[in-house]
């Protein structure tokens, strides 16, 4: 899958592969990388994309239009921004630089928080993204990155809590194929106003019955989602015979052990 998605060619093999030896936790997919939030790297580079002026934009836009239901923002410089909950991260949250696969151009940022281990929940908030990028592939593929990821490492839950006024999230909630639960009437004040929350999830359940190979045929089309598909059973076939061989060899040995008593 990683070749079908990401690598076209030997020389993109050649540049992930150097990318992983030296940067391992990124997270690569065919539109956009994921890279660990990192001050001195990104700052500048951030601000400039969601500030409203023409950074990778063909006209300027409303800052207010990417920060205005957010706890912090917009920001007049990149020190207020690196005061913010962008990089004043708690420890249950985690941040993510979205970088352009194609151009390596920084686009924003997508944060997860709430993450509770023990229980094996977490909350994905949308992507921090200029108005130029909603609704396209990119803000899509940060979300199904990060969710695949941690699915794949056990977690049972993913959460969006969104305004709900608004609109525009609401539309990504629904493209990724999250349930609404229900709203929290007054669950927050933000920047002076009250804020009413939709909470929507995903189980791990959904995402194995049909949900991730639905997010797959959204961006990398049918061919790829069922090419998925099969090099999944193949992988779970091979989990089955290691299992059977190894109860094989454990019964072997105590028999072994028997006979030389």
């Amino acid at each position: 899958m990683y070749e079908q998605i990401c690598c076209e060619n030997y020389k993109s093999d050649d540049e992930y592969g150097t990318m992983y030896k030296t940067n391992p936790e990124t997270i690569v997919g065919k539109f956009l990388w994921l890279e660990g939030l990192n001050v001195i790297q990104h700052l500048e580079k951030i601000f400039a994309a969601t500030s409203g002026d023409m950074y990778y934009h063909k006209k300027k836009y409303n800052p207010s239009e990417v920060w205005g239901f957010l706890e912090d923002g917009p920001f007049d410089s990149p020190e207020a921004m690196r005061r913010s909950f962008v990089f004043q991260q708690k420890e249950n949250q985690a941040g993510f630089t979205i970088i352009q696969a194609i151009t390596k151009r920084i686009m924003g940022v997508i944060m997860l928080s709430k993450d509770d281990p023990e229980n094996l929940s977490i909350q994905l908030d949308a992507p921090i993204l200029a108005p130029s990028h909603w609704d396209g592939q990119e803000q899509l593929e940060a979300c199904f990155l990060l969710m695949d990821r941690l699915f794949a490492n056990g977690y049972r839950r993913i959460q969006f809590s969104i305004d709900a006024e608004d609109g525009r999230t609401s539309k990504l909630v629904d493209r990724l194929g999250f349930t609404f639960e229900g709203c929290i009437l007054k669950d927050q004040i933000i920047k002076g106003a009250s804020r009413d929350s939709n909470v929507y999830g995903m189980l791990n359940s959904d995402w194995d019955r049909g949900a991730r190979k639905a997010l797959m045929r959204k961006l990398y089309g049918a061919s790829t989602a069922q090419a998925d598909e099969l090099y999944n059973k193949k992988e779970a076939e091979l989990d089955e015979q290691q299992r059977i061989l190894l109860e094989q060899k454990e019964m072997e040995d105590q028999t072994e052990d028997k006979k030389n008593a």
